[in-house]
């Protein structure tokens, strides 16, 4: 009964590594529901670029995958002679399709890459499809950023195209809500291709109109903004403030109505009143303050059309804490006349005693609720 175990999962296994060979382009798998094998016919499904496997064969043919591997494991360590290699590849690609979480197996791939055993457009793409099994598998996030860096390591990264990563990441959001690991990959994408931060604002908040109650997707807004704050960046083309203009008018009737640029900069950043201040820093400052003034107004939109919910008063607050965090930063000595930000973590305490747009600021936020009230207390002053 063993021996016919053994053979029923080698042909299995098999018939997995023959469309590997043959469909260069897979990109899906799925395991398919299924108690008992009725038809008695192959579990193995392939259609159209996509792979399946019956579930009721999973735990036969992954025990076996998972004892083989293991058994050449030691050759492929400590022997030069990669016997059997083309057999424990098919043994290794079959188990992590079927458990991604097993870091040894992915340790084994990155050894196998690095001997030129396995080539690397290939390993993008076999990530991809386990990926498309378990959109939140870290591990198969952790690969693709190790062979980048390796790839970077000889080629540089000019030849990357990181659109193509960020895709990725955006269809594994999609499929899997609140997935962390794949926020995290994008955000580690984005910190090799800055370039391309500027398109983020705009995707997240697409992706936010739809998964309006995903918290990965608000945090990673919130690290876009403070990112572009700190990359000196903003629109050419963005000469109108109206979101923070409307926000300082609803702040209290007390304050002078703003008109202008010039009132609004006084307004916001008294302690450098009549310095010569640099004009990038300062379009900089205005953008990202009347984002996050905007952030407040679609949080307030996202409520009254979803009714309350925790992720939209969190990504108010964090908007709250940004705005408030780029105020006394860019009010604090020198930030704003010499040609570099000074980093979030090294803002200094500035009192809010002087800016009366800070103060109106903690007196309105102070008044919604004792919950609410205690937070500003901490975070605003």
């Amino acid at each position: 009964m063993a021996h016919d175990n053994m053979s029923f999962c080698e042909r299995i296994i098999s018939e997995i590594n023959q469309v590997f060979l043959k469909d260069r382009d897979l990109s899906s798998f799925e395991i398919i529901p299924a108690e008992t094998n009725q038809n008695n016919k192959s579990p193995v499904i392939h259609l159209e670029h996509n792979l399946g496997l019956e579930s009721w064969c999973i735990k036969y043919v992954y025990e076996y995958s998972h004892k083989a591997v293991l058994k050449i494991k030691s050759n492929i360590v400590h022997s030069k002679q990669y016997y059997n290699c083309e057999d424990f590849i098919k043994y290794l690609n079959v188990a992590i399709l079927i458990n991604p979480d097993v870091a040894t197996f992915w340790n084994l791939r990155r050894l196998l890459v690095e001997k030129n055993q396995l080539n690397q457009i290939r390993e993008f793409n076999f990530s991809a499809l386990v990926l498309s099994k378990k959109p939140k598998s870290n591990e198969a996030f952790a690969y693709r950023r190790w062979l980048y860096l390796f790839q970077i390591s000889f080629s540089g990264a000019e030849s990357i195209d990181w659109n193509i990563e960020l895709g990725l990441c955006e269809r594994c959001a999609d499929k899997n809500a609140s997935n962390y690991h794949a926020w995290s990959h994008r955000q580690w994408v984005l910190n090799k291709a800055e370039d391309l931060l500027k398109f983020e604002m705009f995707i997240t908040e697409k992706y936010i109109r739809k998964h309006v109650h995903d918290y990965s997707c608000y945090h990673h807004r919130q690290f876009v903004l403070r990112k572009l704050y700190e990359l000196n960046y903003y629109e050419p083309d963005e000469i109108q403030y109206k979101e923070i203009t409307d926000l300082i008018n609803v702040i209290s009737k007390s304050l002078t109505p703003v008109t202008n640029r010039d009132e609004l900069l006084a307004l916001l950043l008294p302690s450098l009143s009549g310095l010569d201040m640099n004009e990038t820093k300062l379009r900089c400052f205005l953008y990202c303050i009347n984002y996050a003034a905007s952030d407040i107004k679609f949080t307030e939109e996202l409520r009254y059309m979803f009714g309350e919910s925790p992720a939209f008063e969190s990504h108010r607050r964090s908007m709250l804490k940004l705005m408030v965090d780029i105020i006394k930063l860019a009010n604090s000595t020198n930030t704003m006349l010499i040609d570099c930000w000074q980093p979030f973590s090294k803002l200094i305490k500035v009192e809010n005693t002087q800016n009366t747009f800070l103060l109106a600021l903690r007196n309105l936020e102070a008044a919604r609720n004792p919950e609410h009230r205690r937070w500003c207390k901490v975070f605003i002053g």
